[in-house]
């Protein structure tokens, strides 16, 4: 497994790389990616940024939690593990810069919900599906991951995305209002500046605070980011019940 990196691309623009796999969540991987956003909040060589970007490297923005990994883990770690998924949800919706997904290919389950706590999200159109398939892994939705999900799914997309699965790609996604824009390239580099141009184009001339950016979105998403954080982090009964029907078709 690879594991997440971060690069200033430009003054303004950071950028974490997922990897260059399936990027699955763990644990350990989540901590990374929240390793690296306290960096760009707190390192003076982000201290100009105004935008972050999350980009994966290779068929795959990512393919959401490693299912086949938690199963094995202890109750305590299976806890452990939604708290730091819920919080990291959490910080993506309210981070104080503006936020781009560059979906490079697949983003499925949890990375879907990932890419759309962010701001804005870019895919490329060449492949790579943008999907939540819990409806083929039997798996219900934790009730900060459907607070976060009708935060920013339109009521008309609701149906195929959640209930059915359906697979959307980059221009359905725009048609749906799910994916901003879509851009005609296979190379994760130039994807990422597509992403930092159509960030640029949604930024102001005037220049935004930190802490009042962080405060808007706190107040806009304040439902999905109650409901995340109130999570206790135990493991529905409804998945141990349903999951390893869902596991056999991974």
């Amino acid at each position: 497994m690879s594991f997440p990196r971060l690069e200033l691309l430009k003054p303004h623009v950071a950028v974490i790389w997922l990897g260059d796999s399936e990027n699955r969540f763990s644990t350990s991987y989540l901590k990374a990616i929240d390793s690296l956003l306290d960096k760009v909040v707190n390192d003076n060589s982000f201290s100009d940024c105004t935008m972050l970007i999350t980009c994966g490297n290779g068929r795959f923005y990512s393919n959401g939690i490693d299912l086949q990994w938690l199963v094995k883990q202890s109750e305590e770690g299976r806890q452990e593990f939604i708290l730091i998924l819920n919080k990291l949800f959490a910080r993506f919706l309210t981070f104080p810069l503006l936020t781009v997904a560059a979906l490079n290919g697949h983003a499925f389950a949890g990375a879907a919900m990932l890419a759309l706590a962010h701001d804005c999200r870019v895919m490329q159109s060449r492949r790579g599906w943008f999907s939540l398939p819990e409806a083929f892994l039997g798996l219900p939705f934790r009730a900060g991951m459907l607070d976060l999900i009708r935060s920013k799914v339109p009521v008309s997309a609701r149906r195929d995305f959640i209930l059915l699965g359906r697979r959307f790609t980059a221009e359905q996604g725009v048609q749906s209002l799910i994916v901003d824009t879509a851009v005609p390239t296979t190379k994760p580099q130039d994807l990422v500046e597509e992403a930092a141009k159509y960030g640029e184009s949604r930024l102001p001339a005037q220049e935004i605070l930190r802490a009042t950016l962080e405060m808007l979105k706190s107040d806009l998403y304040a439902v999905a980011v109650k409901s995340l954080l109130e999570d206790d982090g135990h493991v529905d009964k409804r998945i141990a019940a349903m999951a390893p029907a869902g596991l056999s078709k991974l």
